[in-house]
């Protein structure tokens, strides 16, 4: 095994994994597989671990307490200077429902189950990601998770097995943790993206870069150097946020990682002065650049890339050498810790919502609750009928919870109709959306065949259709092949509506309020501290799938709205009415007062 001294080829590759990061969550199209940085620490964390351990094991003198410590020494201090100065920021700038996530995020971050926490968020409801302010720290809890499991498995295991026994162990572990990995990565793309039992691979890959070295000459190692970075920065252009992850993808940069540290060049290209200071501020950096750019965003502040990158270089700079670098922190560092946890918890109740008037004293839940235009709406992929008078079906609606965001609106206006919804479901006849448990599965193919009932039955009703056309990955339920669901949903369309005489309106997805909320500015506002120009409109974007079913909009029976014909101008969305209501109760679905605003105009292409 290698000696114990350090590794300015390692602290080099810490520079470019922090960089990658940064670059890809200012604007993920500058590095679109940035993300994999994270994967690139992982390896690095797994590498330095695992000598810790062995060293300690060898000379029988590891003592799993004294790791912990050192640790926690490490990672805690500046953590909880981040989320404190971020809290201490959030009482003066954020509005109880931004504070109360806020609140919640930093407890679980400072627990180290973010990962968990952020796992069991994702959804159709899941809060914008420029919400979450410490969504970055899920990778400190993946690898403290690691911190306390592997060395107490390695601990029990070298009571029973040889030093040498004990390293086939780890390999072996990493060949099952990559199988898992790449398997479960196919089912559940969240689970797989958060949680340690599908990156534990990559930190136990850097394990076997220590307990196997290479041994070669310099000039082979500068070549297997060359060949491990080729790979991560390729893997940082060649990946975006739209691939499966880590599947059998990330292989890419955990093996040029692998490759960058086995080869252990002492003339690394990695070297230079500027790779040294990053990777050395590295993790301070790593703390800082998501909440800096959070923070901006939730004030509706435009940031450089210049004075992203400066302003969380010399925070860095500034946290590292007064916090992160001292390492004699002792039981005064967990009384501030639990102070704390205490304070986040005290904020996650309710935002501190005494700051504010009394309509903006609400959480998340209850803000979907109280303004989401499909509230109250189930969403099981059963029949439901709504009959207000003896008269014949008037109109089915169908689709997700971008259609059921409209079935409060024509509950109230009267319509007699059928609808069945499923949140997060794509079904036709061909394909269906590879999201969801197996429950979930069922009721998104219910939710077809009880449309197709539907439509059947009642020959003379209007069939509102209306989906997130763009976002959906797509089984074929024939051969199983996966394919985006921009590439279907013309010709399955095109089928649906061809095989019945009904007439068809199809909905298209609407701009969305682009990350900004109308009603969070203006919660804002009422604190009374700041004041915010509370724009009533965001920039328009381009919906891809728009155009798609306009194509098909020439057939007889096909109506298609777009409802940014009515929210949006040649440029500019709105995100609130004329009367200052939000029309957006997320990033994407409408609220109670966006469902009525497009609505109204459906109705009078329905009359």
């Amino acid at each position: 095994m290698q000696s114990k001294k350090f590794r300015a080829d390692i602290n080099g590759l810490r520079a470019i994994a922090v960089l990658s990061v940064m670059l890809f969550h200012f604007n993920q199209g500058l590095v679109p597989g940035g993300f994999a940085g994270v994967d690139v620490f992982f390896v690095i964390s797994g590498f330095l671990m695992t000598s810790i351990i062995f060293r300690g094991l060898e000379n029988n003198n590891f003592s799993l307490w004294n790791f912990l410590k050192a640790r926690a020494r490490r990672i805690v201090p500046a953590l909880v200077t981040v989320i404190s100065i971020v809290l201490a920021l959030g009482y003066l700038f954020f509005e109880p429902l931004t504070y109360q996530l806020a609140g919640k995020h930093g407890f679980s971050s400072l627990l180290f189950i973010s990962n968990i926490t952020y796992a069991n968020e994702a959804g159709y409801f899941d809060a914008d990601s420029f919400s979450k302010l410490f969504l970055h720290t899920w990778s400190l809890s993946v690898e403290w998770q690691f911190y306390i499991i592997y060395p107490i498995i390695l601990l029990i295991l070298s009571k029973l097995l040889s030093i040498n026994t004990l390293k086939k162990v780890v390999v072996i572990s990493a060949i099952i943790s990559l199988s898992f990995c790449i398997y479960f990565s196919s089912i559940n793309k969240t689970l797989s993206y958060f949680m340690i039992y599908t990156r534990g691979w990559e930190m136990l890959l850097g394990g076997i870069a220590f307990l196997f070295p290479l041994s070669t000459t310099e000039n082979k190692k500068r070549i297997i150097e060359s060949i491990g970075l080729v790979l991560i920065i390729t893997s940082f252009f060649i990946f975006s946020d739209t691939d499966s992850w880590p599947s059998y993808n990330a292989l890419i940069p955990v093996f040029g990682a692998y490759l960058c540290i086995i080869s252990n060049n002492k003339k690394t290209l990695l070297s230079n002065y500027v790779f040294q200071k990053i990777g050395l501020w590295s993790y301070s950096i790593y703390l800082i650049h998501w909440p800096f750019i959070v923070f901006f965003k939730k004030i509706n502040i435009d940031i450089s890339i210049f004075t992203y990158f400066i302003s969380t270089i010399l925070l860095a700079f500034i946290i590292y050498n007064f916090i992160e670098k001292k390492r004699n922190y002792s039981y005064g560092m967990f009384l501030i810790w639990l102070i704390s946890l205490c304070g986040s918890y005290f904020i996650s109740i309710n935002g501190v919502d005494s700051r504010v008037e009394e309509k903006y004293k609400i959480t998340n839940k209850e803000f979907h609750e109280n303004y989401f235009g499909g509230s109250g709406i189930e969403s099981d992929g059963k029949i439901r009928y709504v009959i207000k008078n003896n008269k014949d079906i008037k109109i089915i609606l169908v689709g997700d919870s971008f259609a059921r965001q409209y079935a409060n609106f024509f509950k109230k206006n009267n319509y007699n109709m059928i609808y069945t919804f499923v949140d997060g479901c794509f079904s036709s006849e061909k394909y269906q959306s590879v999201k969801g448990n197996e429950s979930h599965q069922k009721a998104c193919r219910d939710r077809y065949n009880n449309m197709i009932t539907a439509i059947k039955d009642n020959p003379d009703a209007l069939v509102i259709y209306s989906q997130n056309w763009d976002s959906y990955t797509l089984k074929n339920l024939n051969d199983n092949s996966e394919l985006p669901s921009s590439k279907v949903i013309k010709d399955e369309l095109k089928k649906l509506t061809s095989s019945y005489k009904n007439k068809f309106i199809i909905i298209g997805s609407s701009n969305g309020s682009m990350g900004y909320s109308f009603f969070e500015c203006k919660a804002r506002n009422s604190i009374n501290i700041f004041t915010f120009n509370c724009l009533d409109h965001v920039e328009k974007r381009d919906v891809p799938s728009s155009d798609i079913i306009r194509s098909l909009d020439n057939n007889d029976n096909i109506i298609f709205v777009d409802p940014n014909d009515y929210l949006c101008n040649e440029n500019e969305c709105r995100v609130s009415d004329d009367k200052g209501n939000p029309l957006y109760s997320d990033n994407n679905h409408l609220s109670i007062y966006g469902a009525d605003f497009v609505g109204s105009n459906i109705s009078k292409i329905i009359k």
